[in-house]
């Protein structure tokens, strides 16, 4: 019998059995199965706007409430799925009041009592890290079965592959088989379902498309196409993007006429997906799985390729420099004794390429060789390299090489190693930090413009998102508040300051400015330069 998987979510049930927590439910033990997708804090009278299905509330109560304003709040909570809400006492009342048992049970919302000894931060902790280990078992399960099927290609593997894609997503996938008629694996499906199903696979199937998404009622469903024909995954919740890539990445191997080196290729382009979600924060970026999809490299080193930072220089788009990058890196060490498997993420307009197992000291030259040989869109742009450390650190060393890329100001120099620059040099070879750098200085006037406190929730939003380098959900966890009303603050910093923070250059800048204490609020202000750097809880 295969190994029980973790479930993708934790329960509340399973919250409450975390000793440390000390978390007790004091109405709705039969509902505590539901998912916990995400932990949210809030004393507003109605924060249901702001919570999306799965969520659990964590509230003390501050918000005076009648008995009807109660059965309102349960009931626009019990509309918007929120998984349950989590009473803290010991600061406003001693123990949960009765009119709150009373709207929980009435609305059917588990009510869970917190003690004033656990720090609300702690639960989301727990959760997000209960979530990142589920995603982790999931990641090493999906390499493992790639690499199983790569080493052992054949017709008979289809249904095999299909029916442990269905049963890794708790899905039913469905194709068509020799004679052109549907088939199934997973799930059962009834006649309607399957006819549904059916035709969404012949559209994609003329579309030409590589994948879609649909909707089919409160199914959701995603198609891929394989060399021959598409197979569509079913089920009733989303696909995370993770899951997207698995299922178009399982959709190559399925395909009898493949060879072993595609499917040598398909494995590295899911490695690929897994980096690319991880480094830009919609995937926890864990040591243990940069170590897990880097394999048996310990060590690697880290190429950030773009257009030149330098704005006296033409900033030209060209979607294929990472793939020209990539396809140079690998001849290069093809030619040698040993294989180099570049792997390659897009973020945005630029590129990260990750290299296991080489010496940043080889990489340099290389890059260097294809950027001095590029004309048109490739003349203008340039790279940073990090140093070579182990996979575990992948996340620093990205900053490193985005920083080294900083150090490419000048005209003459294509490519720059971290290890050649100062800290300051790093963050832009031509800044002198005896004056004080416009950007800045135009940065803080705007601060200046706004409400005290809204320059300082801008300040606190900025510099958490950028510490957690964009991780969306880590940032708002460490200032507890929801990702949601994170991203209405940083939208807000970016119209308020006039800043890009998908610009890498940018963001590059703002943390300077951040974490130097160029922005920080004037000598006796409620928040001194003292207090430069920390991420203060906002208020939702």
């Amino acid at each position: 019998m295969p190994a029980p998987r973790p479930a993708p979510y934790p329960t509340l049930a399973d919250l409450t059995r975390a000793k440390e927590l000390a978390l007790t439910c004091v109405v709705g033990h039969d509902w505590l199965s539901r998912s916990v997708t995400w932990v949210h804090v809030a004393e507003v009278t109605d924060p249901s706007p702001w919570l999306t299905r799965g969520v659990l509330l964590l509230t003390t109560g501050l918000i005076e409430r009648t008995p009807e304003s109660l059965d309102e709040l349960f009931r626009r909570l019990r509309e918007h799925g929120v998984a349950g809400v989590g009473f803290g006492v010991g600061l406003t009342v001693e123990e949960i009041p009765q009119e709150w048992r009373s709207a929980a049970v009435k609305h059917q919302l588990p009510l869970l009592r917190v003690p004033l000894t656990t720090p609300y931060i702690a639960i989301a902790e727990h959760v997000s890290a209960r979530i990142a280990e589920a995603q982790m078992s999931q990641v090493q399960r999906l390499l493992d079965l790639q690499q199983r099927l790569a080493a052992a290609p054949g017709p008979g593997l289809r249904t095999e592959a299909l029916e442990t894609l269905a049963a890794e997503l708790e899905a039913t996938v469905v194709w068509r088989d020799a004679a052109g008629d549907p088939a199934s694996a997973g799930r059962v499906l009834g006649d309607g379902e399957m006819r549904a199903i059916s035709g969404e696979l012949s559209r994609h199937a003329a579309s030409g498309r590589r994948s879609t998404s649909v909707s089919l009622g409160a199914r959701f469903v995603h198609i891929a196409s394989t060399a021959g024909a598409p197979i569509a995954v079913t089920r009733m919740r989303r696909y995370s993007p993770l899951e997207q890539g698995m299922i178009g990445s399982i959709a190559f191997f399925i395909d009898d006429s493949r060879t072993s080196s595609r499917g040598d290729v398909t494995a590295t382009s899911f490695r690929e997906r897994v980096l690319t979600e991880a480094l830009t924060g919609r995937l926890e970026g864990d040591a243990r799985l940069f170590e897990l999809l880097l394999g048996s490299s310990t060590r690697c080193t880290v190429v950030h390729l773009g257009p030149s930072p330098d704005p006296g220089l033409p900033s030209m788009k060209e979607p294929a420099a990472g793939l020209l990058l990539k396809a140079h890196l690998a001849n290069a060490w093809n030619q040698a004794e040993f294989t180099v498997v570049p792997l390659l993420c897009a973020v945005g307009s630029e590129f990260i390429i990750v290299i296991p197992g080489a010496d940043h000291q080889e990489v340099q030259p290389l890059v260097t060789q294809f950027l001095a040989n590029e004309t048109g869109n490739l003349a203008s742009w340039r790279a940073g390299i990090s140093r070579t450390a182990p996979a575990s650190g992948l996340l620093d060393l990205r900053a490193e090489a985005a920083r080294a890329h900083l150090g490419t100001r000048e005209r003459d120099v294509v490519a720059v190693s971290y290890a050649e620059l100062s800290r300051r040099e790093a963050w832009s070879a031509s800044i002198d930090a005896s004056r004080t750098v416009p950007v800045f200085a135009e940065w803080r006037r705007r601060l200046e413009m706004l409400d005290p406190a809204l320059a300082e929730r801008t300040r606190v939003a900025l510099h958490a998102y950028l510490a957690a380098n964009g991780a969306i959900e880590r940032a708002a966890a460490q200032i507890a508040v929801h990702r949601q009303t994170l991203r209405s603050h940083l939208h807000a910093a970016e119209r308020d300051l006039d800043v890009r923070l998908d610009a890498p250059t940018e963001r590059a800048l703002l943390w300077l400015a951040l974490d130097s204490g160029a922005l920080a609020p004037a000598t006796g202000s409620p928040r001194s330069r003292g207090s430069a750097g920390v991420a203060a809880p906002l208020e939702d």
